[in-house]
């Protein structure tokens, strides 16, 4: 049972408020395929909503998704083009970035930063695990897709 602290708020009411205000998802999303990509924003989209910190970290295949236009090629049967989910979940809060590997590499696939939808920023492996790696120790999840 929850101690009532002098204020009539429960402590485990505020305790647990606090944890939830913490809470931090890091989705690293690997893949194009509509079976991966969708859950990944949905999962982003839901988290913010309930108050957490959350970020997509798009890599490999799923480079595709944050390239201009690339977003609304992709489509699961019944619901609207992915890059509907893309654009709700920046407006919502959601971080997204792109893996920046190497820039040759990006340059090859036809990937700069003027050619990342808009909301879109690069980011390394490095600044992906500086806040994800924290976050997990902290109760945060880290999930692949």
């Amino acid at each position: 049972m929850d101690e009532k602290e002098g204020n009539g708020k429960s402590k485990g009411h505020e305790e647990g408020k606090e944890r939830e205000e913490e809470q931090e998802v890091h989705i690293v999303l690997l893949s194009k395929e509509p079976s991966r990509a969708y859950p990944a924003f949905v999962l982003a989209l839901g988290s913010v909503t309930m108050g957490a910190k959350c970020k997509v970290y798009c890599t490999m295949d799923a480079l595709e998704i944050v390239k201009k236009g690339g977003a609304s090629k992709i489509t699961l049967a019944g619901a609207p083009p992915l890059e509907k989910y893309l654009k709700d979940a920046i407006a919502a809060g959601v971080k997204v970035t792109a893996c920046g590997p190497s820039k040759e590499m990006l340059i090859q696939m036809g990937i700069r930063k003027d050619t990342l939808e808009e909301g879109v920023e690069f980011e390394d492996v490095i600044g992906f695990l500086n806040e994800a790696l924290p976050a997990a120790k902290k109760g945060g999840m880290i999930v692949f897709l």
